[in-house]
């Protein structure tokens, strides 16, 4: 005779919660490797930063790891395997997600600004809290494919999450509903899940649990959505609770920290002008994330996708920031006309630089740097200086003159032994702001060029 089952039965919206649970593989991976600590990362990346820009990771890393083992940090062997010996792949995981540094094995290792700073910062833990609130989902670091479908920010997310629900959320809570988020606009949906799941029996939480975990998605060890976020879930938390504003106790619920200071400004700047940045690529994530002065705004993304000429990208933020028909037409008629400029400038960049008094040689269009792609790159042939060029793009005169001297630090540090480079800021008009930010400058170091069609420039 069989005996009753004495699991509840599941409303009819329950019983489509699983089913859509089951079949939307999307969810908040979070690599695993070393925990993250204040101490764990200082001890791996002041090693590290003794072999910035000595030669290619592939190359450096075996003398890497023996200065590790020689410091007591680690034991790893030293061995390749498969293309990436454990440690290599830790590591770029590690400092690459957290804007730290750059690990790939065929180029040099670098430490990005945000490195820098933890490592010569008094108040450590600080600066990581910061890379962690700042952290996005998804981006090029991380190279899961379910994850790619998320977009947002998980720190703030939760944050806000725990606002609309009493402060905390449960183990169960976190695998159910935030860690299958995809958006920042799911957060009133989410918030209302949760506040309805609260309302069931312990036992009828259980087997929405329990059938959640029991619909298969294939795969060693994977067994189910569900399971999969719960085989990552400690890595997650760590994550997380390296911001300090989240807190996770002895029964793995998240707690909400009192938030208050820069955290409290930063937070309700996000609520206002927060956005989530799609970088194309590693070297285009860590450019923001190893700036610890860059925050994820509507302004910053459409710095970002200006740079890189993306004008769709641009102009649909540029819409949001309230941008009306005509200023949207202006706008994509001046990117355009600037990227027919770039194509002008590279393809007579001999000439472009005889006007400049210059003999360059061209080294690369969207030159790709730790800090952002730079829009061309040059040498003088006569005195071995290397020259960026930028074009303003429609940006303010702070943020246009601040990206250049930024590239021209990193290509100082990185290209030129520390020796002069030599900048230019090509417009369609100099404003006074423009001039004004050059002014503070050697005039030397920095030109400042006004062009108008057909290539005719003149320096200013």
């Amino acid at each position: 005779m069989a005996v009753p089952s004495t699991r509840p039965a599941l409303s009819p919206k329950w019983k489509r919660f699983v089913r859509d649970y089951g079949v939307n593989l999307a969810y908040w991976y979070q690599p695993k490797g070393l925990a993250v600590t204040v101490e764990s990362v200082e001890a791996r990346l002041r090693i590290l930063k003794e072999f910035e820009n000595k030669g290619a990771w592939r190359d450096v890393q075996s003398d890497y790891i023996r200065r590790l083992q020689a410091e007591n940090v680690s034991e790893a062997e030293d061995e390749w395997d498969g293309g990436g010996a454990p440690l290599a792949r830790m590591l770029k995981q590690v400092m690459t997600v957290l804007g730290l540094a750059w690990v790939d094995p065929n180029e040099q290792v670098q430490i990005t600004d945000a490195g820098n700073l933890f490592l010569n910062a008094s108040d450590k833990a600080a600066v990581l809290a910061r890379q962690a609130l700042r952290y996005p989902f998804s981006n090029p670091a991380v190279s899961s494919r379910e994850h790619r479908a998320v977009r947002l920010h998980p720190v703030p997310f939760l944050i806000r999450l725990m606002q609309a629900v009493d402060g905390s959320v449960s183990g169960i809570e976190y695998r159910l509903f935030a860690a299958k988020a995809r958006l920042i606009d799911d957060l009133d949906r989410v918030a209302e899940q949760i506040d309805a799941f609260r309302e069931l029996s312990l036992e009828a939480q259980a087997e929405v649990a329990r059938q959640c975990d029991a619909f298969g998605i294939g795969g060693p060890r994977r067994g189910s959505i569900y399971n999969t976020i719960r085989l990552n879930q400690s890595y997650a938390y760590r994550m997380w609770a390296l911001s300090d504003l989240i807190e996770v106790d002895a029964n793995q619920t998240l707690r909400l920290h009192r938030i208050r200071g820069a955290d409290r400004a930063y937070m309700e700047e996000y609520a206002v002008n927060g956005t989530y940045i799609d970088f194309a690529n590693q070297k285009e994530f860590l450019a923001w994330m190893g700036n610890p002065e860059a925050t994820p705004t509507k302004q910053a993304a459409l710095d970002v996708y200006v740079g890189r000429n993306d004008l769709e990208a641009a102009a649909a933020v540029k819409k949001s920031l309230g941008a009306t028909t005509a200023q949207l037409r202006n706008f994509r008629r001046m990117m355009i006309d600037e990227r027919t400029l770039e194509d002008n400038i590279e393809k007579n960049f001999e000439e472009f630089g005889k006007r400049l008094g210059l003999n360059l040689k061209l080294i690369g269009r969207q030159f790709s740097t730790l800090v952002g792609p730079i829009d061309l790159l040059g040498q003088d042939l006569k005195t071995g200086k290397y020259v960026v060029i930028e074009l303003k793009r429609d940006r303010a005169a702070d943020r246009v003159f601040g990206q250049l001297s930024r590239y021209m630090g990193w290509v100082r540090k990185n290209l030129a032994g520390g020796e002069e480079v030599l900048g230019v800021i090509v417009a369609a008009r100099i404003d006074d702001k423009l001039r004004a930010a050059c002014d503070s400058q050697d005039p030397s170091k920095i030109k400042l060029v006004e062009f108008e069609s057909k290539m005719s420039i003149r320096s200013v």
